[in-house]
């Protein structure tokens, strides 16, 4: 595995099951591609493996690996750097396309449509990069007058649409319109979480394959309809802050958080 903590992992949904790939990104500077072992037994087919194994190691960058994220096509993955470097590679290990920007990253995120990476920086500002011509085409304040992890972008998430994408900071989780490249919906902490202890910040936040719900991670998962933002449910994780959240499936029929006690939190809705 990684000779240092593992920063970052993405599925690459191109398979069910076993035959799918995961990458991972890490403190060590390099993004690994991993794929379920061959079946482990010659006399029955239908026993699946257990494990998986190294398919390559991609060696691009000169800082810790902060991000990946997996191309709309399932066929590339994008990775980002703390010293502001990125890059897309093929599920083989080669670097197809790679840049720069002028800020510390820490976060990063495939816009559907493939063509554009959102980056989240450590001094508090989204970046929107054209891949192919590897320039930068919009700078957005995400968080003023902020200093140290409270100024850090720590989520970023596009919409199926294209058009909206969020974005959490320690203090503030929002919502932006891309063609206006402005806020058009702001949450506090008092706004989704009145009742969190002073030490709570938001951590992450995700819309599901629809475009139609948003799920935002601080003290608790609360769960949102995008239209008219009314809050939908709002779910505990126990004593230990979650990280990260995701949406279940392709209806999005539950929810998982992953929480800093290494468990994995399962909601669905009701059957009441």
């Amino acid at each position: 595995g990684h000779t240092k903590r593992v920063t970052s992992a993405a599925w690459v949904p191109n398979a069910s099951g076993l035959s799918a790939h995961i990458v991972t990104g890490s403190a060590d500077k390099s993004v690994r591609v991993w794929g379920p072992k061959p079946a482990n037994s010659d006399d029955d087919a239908s026993v699946r493996a257990i494990g998986w194994t190294k398919l390559c190691i991609i060696k691009h960058h000169n800082a810790e690996v902060v991000g990946v994220a997996v191309h709309p096509s399932n066929e590339y993955v994008a990775s980002a750097a703390a010293d502001g470097s990125w890059a897309v590679h093929s599920l083989q290990g080669e670097t197809v396309v790679s840049g720069t920007v002028d800020a510390p990253v820490s976060r990063i995120a495939f816009h559907p449509d493939g063509t554009f990476l959102g980056l989240g920086t450590r001094d508090g500002q989204a970046k929107i990069v054209d891949v192919k011509q590897r320039q930068v085409l919009a700078t957005l304040d995400v968080v003023a007058d902020a200093e140290g992890d409270a100024a850090e972008v720590n989520g970023l998430h596009f919409s199926e649409n294209g058009y909206y994408f969020v974005t959490t900071s320690a203090r503030e989780a929002a919502v932006w319109d891309l063609r206006k490249q402005k806020k058009t919906k702001v949450w506090e902490l008092k706004d989704l979480a009145p009742d969190a202890e002073a030490e709570a910040a938001f951590t992450a936040a995700r819309f599901d394959v629809s475009g139609k719900y948003l799920a935002v991670v601080a003290d608790r998962v609360v769960v949102l309809k995008v239209k008219g933002w009314a809050q939908l449910a709002e779910l505990p994780v126990g004593e230990f802050p979650a990280r990260a959240v995701a949406w279940v499936g392709d209806t999005a029929s539950a929810v998982v958080a992953a929480t800093m006690d290494n468990s994995l939190h399962y909601y669905e809705p009701s059957q009441e």
